[in-house]
């Protein structure tokens, strides 16, 4: 065959390796959706399910101009089982021209790799915002009086309901414990989109989270010892939390001023960015060993971080991290999302959910009106102080594991903590908006 015939058959051939390669790969696609493939083979198309998912919702933010963390909430809620089986269930009642196969996909099958990455956006994202922070703005009068306003009020009023609807004393009791929370995530997440995290409202939400995770902290132990009926000493096992936390936010503070002054003899390199890394992560590991929260830890790191020389490269080395975990913690809160529970305890789920917004906008808000905020960030703080996310979602699975509340019950307040985060961006997008108008005029 002369070179021009070998020309002309070239571009063929390629066409044809092409054609096979494209329906390799929708036999690979399809396999891994709808077939059996084996987890550790799996996780890789997981992994980059979720990477194309968060692509998807920088798009649509692109062309909705609404807050990311609502976008990837709502595409994890696309992808959740229970919705998954409802779509799937309607598209075969059309009967289609085409078959469908028996069951919906499955993509998301190994919950571990998802909740490991979940948790490390999370911890990332409350890394990143304790590089912005000051550790005596975050410990001031007005903060403190915000979180004691958003868990005094709503454990009140979350007993009584549930008292009042028929639930059982341990069951109201979690009730309560569960609107104490506060999952500051998605809140920091939107001001943080908006450039607010140096306004005063924000350090005043930002710091009554923190407070907020230590008083919850002792509020959850409280609830199970009195509902698990262990009889032992109550006050001791909440001296001994309150005592704990304050041991580690203390000690985290004194031991970081010597890991500072490590840090900066020196110009930043490989090493000593791994070092850094290893700092976040050890200091996250260290508050959840303590029961006080993993974001708590890293949010600690940050703030101690922020007194270093290398501040601006730390911000950079670490941009990279944030942009391949926290999208994919977003979109995890949207697929723990139970429809399913959603229709079977409609009205409990609705009231609770209700209830859990009005005693955080009341309680923080007015709180933010004695702090001498305006009304309007005031109302900021109460709603940015309203999202349960996974803080709830905790408390509530502690409640099930212990055999505490029933399965109704967990997916109850999981539902209602998973509503109250994806409720919130759009009325702070809203509030922030009217804020900068009034500015602006």
């Amino acid at each position: 065959m002369d070179k021009k015939s070998v020309e002309k058959v070239i571009p063929w051939i390629a066409l044809l390796v092409l054609g096979v390669f494209i329906l390799l790969t929708i036999s690979v696609v399809r396999t891994s959706l709808f077939g059996e493939v084996e987890g550790e083979k799996h996780i890789y198309f997981e992994i980059v399910f979720l990477l194309l998912l968060a692509v998807a919702g920088e798009l649509l933010v692109t062309y909705t101009k609404q807050p990311s963390v609502m976008i990837l909430m709502i595409l994890g809620l696309l992808m959740s089982p229970g919705f998954l089986q409802l779509s799937w269930g309607f598209l075969h009642s059309l009967n289609l021209p085409f078959n469908l196969p028996t069951n919906p996909p499955d993509i998301l099958r190994l919950e571990t790799i998802l909740t490991v990455f979940a948790q490390l956006g999370a911890v990332i994202l409350l890394f990143k915002v304790g590089m912005h922070n000051k550790i005596e703005r975050i410990f001031a009068l007005d903060n403190l009086i915000v979180a004691i306003a958003g868990v005094v009020l709503p454990f009140a009023v979350g007993y009584l309901y549930a008292s009042y609807a028929g639930g059982s004393f341990a069951y109201s009791m979690f009730v309560a414990a569960a609107l104490t929370a506060t999952s500051v995530g998605v809140t920091v997440a939107i001001l943080k989109e908006f450039k607010l995290l140096k306004e005063r409202f924000a350090e005043i939400i930002i710091g009554a989270a923190v407070l907020d995770d230590i008083l919850g902290l002792l509020v959850l132990s409280f609830v199970i010892n009195i509902t698990g009926g262990s009889g032992e000493n109550v006050a001791g096992s909440l001296a001994v939390t309150l005592l704990t936390a304050i041991v580690f936010l203390l000690g985290s503070v004194l031991t970081g001023k010597y890991f500072i002054e490590y840090l900066d003899k020196a110009e930043m390199s490989p090493k000593r960015f791994m070092l850094i890394l290893a700092f976040v992560l050890f200091y996250a590991y260290f508050a959840e060993f303590i029961k006080l929260s993993a974001i708590v830890g890293a949010f600690m790191a940050g703030i101690i971080l922020n007194q270093s020389k290398h501040h601006a490269e730390i911000e950079e080395k670490t941009y990279g991290l944030e942009m391949l975990f926290m999208p994919i913690f977003f979109i995890s809160l949207g697929t723990l999302m139970d429809v399913n529970a959603l229709a079977d305890f409609f009205v409990p789920i609705m009231i609770l959910t209700v209830l859990a917004i009005a005693t955080k906008v009341v309680g923080c808000g007015v709180a933010g009106i004695l702090a001498k905020l305006k009304s309007l960030e005031a109302a900021i703080v109460g709603f940015g102080m309203s999202p349960r996310g996974e803080v709830a979602l905790i408390v509530a699975s502690i409640g099930l594991t212990t055999k505490i509340l029933n399965v109704s019950e967990y997916s109850i307040i999981a539902t209602m903590a998973l509503l109250t985060t994806l409720c919130t961006p759009p009325i702070l997008q809203s509030l922030i908006a009217k804020r900068e108008k009034e500015k602006v005029g």
